[in-house]
């Protein structure tokens, strides 16, 4: 089946998370990814954190698969000369430093649009390419802070806590991933190639919904909720007689549904509890009624009295457990790759399913330097001035240490 960017060529010269989680997805659904690394050791997230595979850093695997990996030193004249080929070919050049290091090493915005009138350039930062703080360095935790989302995260009578998982850097590869095709398509229509800026912290406040819309709507700051939807009531964690589970009443259909669900049809028209402002206002209250009803039966019991009632309702599962479930077997999104000599690695596949022009995971992580002599045969290197670029450490190729 065709894969629906096939024919798209994009410079990775991206770091760390937000940029390169972008470009897996690119390269999931058909991107010819070509990672540029720099020299000697390449991108620092090789060797970040405590786990590692052959020598790799499992998040750097995370982050680079359904990519080719060339390894160049931008400090050198002739290293210049194989970026600006590149981008001679490139539909795409995804980059994020911090503004001004782009120019720095001779891909900002006006050298590259130069070179290739319709390229899409990709720039992800911290704060963005302009303000009083553009410049300075900032990565997921720093972003959660200014955001406002770690204020309203943890429980409300403690302080705020980072979310579980890098969801600024998260939200902007996701956000970076719709820049990128949406200057696709105004290249479709305008022939033309433009610059995207994705500040992760304009991704990561477009979150902010919900909270948002209370403060502008009563003027009153939000607060930490704890396992609590900060809108909705009830809805949240409780505590079974075996384990924790999430359940709750979004619409006003759902509430009798819940009601149903745990044995309390009386609860359906009590006024205090008859609607969603009712009890949110009567919160703690009907929060300890259940909380008490709940204790009463295992997670697994619960799990068939609200399907039952066609409720909401969710176990809450460790890592384990969540990839372990059924429904991950049934949607395909474990999987693995062959990896140099460490043998299959395990992978998420891409969330986005199409009928038509699906993506899958095209190629594992590549080892530092793996392609670069066949992406330098391809935009017209000899084999001989390969080997020269790299005896003089202009490049690296994986063979030749």
């Amino acid at each position: 089946m065709m894969e629906v960017l096939t024919g798209t060529r994009v410079l990775d010269f991206t770091r760390h998370m937000a940029g390169p989680y972008a470009t897996v997805l690119l390269g999931d659904f058909g991107a010819d990814v070509i990672k540029v690394e720099s020299m000697p050791y390449g991108d620092p997230a090789r060797r970040i954190g405590q786990a590692f595979i052959d020598g790799t850093s499992g998040v750097f695997l995370m982050w680079n698969r359904s990519k080719r990996g060339i390894a160049i030193d931008q400090r050198k004249p002739e290293a210049r000369e194989i970026v600006r080929r590149l981008i001679e070919d490139a539909d795409m050049l995804v980059e994020n430093f911090r503004p001004g290091m782009a120019e720095e090493i001779g891909i900002g915005w006006d050298t590259v649009s130069a070179i290739n009138a319709r390229l899409i350039y990709l720039s992800i930062s911290a704060f963005g390419p302009t303000g009083p703080i553009a410049q300075y360095p900032g990565t997921d935790p720093v972003v959660q802070a200014m955001s406002g989302v770690m204020s309203v995260t943890g429980e409300r009578d403690g302080g705020p806590v980072l979310v579980g998982l890098p969801i600024a850097d998260f939200s902007s590869a996701m956000v970076a991933v719709q820049g990128a095709l949406l200057g696709l398509l105004a290249r479709e229509k305008t022939g033309k190639g433009q610059r995207v800026d994705i500040p992760m912290l304009a991704a990561l406040v477009f979150g902010l919904t919900t909270r948002l819309a209370a403060y502008w709507t009563t003027g009153e700051e939000p607060v930490r909720e704890g396992a609590a939807h900060s809108t909705v009531a009830p809805y949240q964690v409780f505590r079974a007689s075996d384990g924790d589970i999430v359940a709750g009443a979004w619409t006003r259909d759902t509430w009798p549904r819940f009601c149903e669900a745990v044995g309390r049809p009386d609860l359906i028209d009590d006024p205090k509890f008859a609607d969603n402002p009712a009890r949110m206002t009567h919160r703690d209250e009907l929060i300890t009624i259940l909380q008490q009803i709940f204790a009463t039966r295992s997670v697994a019991q619960w799990e068939a009295r609200f399907h039952e009632a066609n409720a909401l309702f969710g176990p809450v599962c460790s890592v384990s457990q969540a990839l372990a479930h059924p429904q991950m077997s049934a949607l395909g999104l474990v999987q693995s790759v062959e990896y140099s000599g460490a043998g299959r690695i395990p992978q998420l596949a891409p969330p986005i399913f199409m009928s038509d022009t699906p993506g899958g995971i095209r190629r594992p992580p590549p080892l530092y330097g793996q392609h670069t002599a066949e992406v330098l045969q391809e935009i017209g290197y000899s084999s001989a001035e390969i080997d020269r670029l790299a005896g003089s450490k202009v490049i690296h190729v994986h063979d030749h240490q």
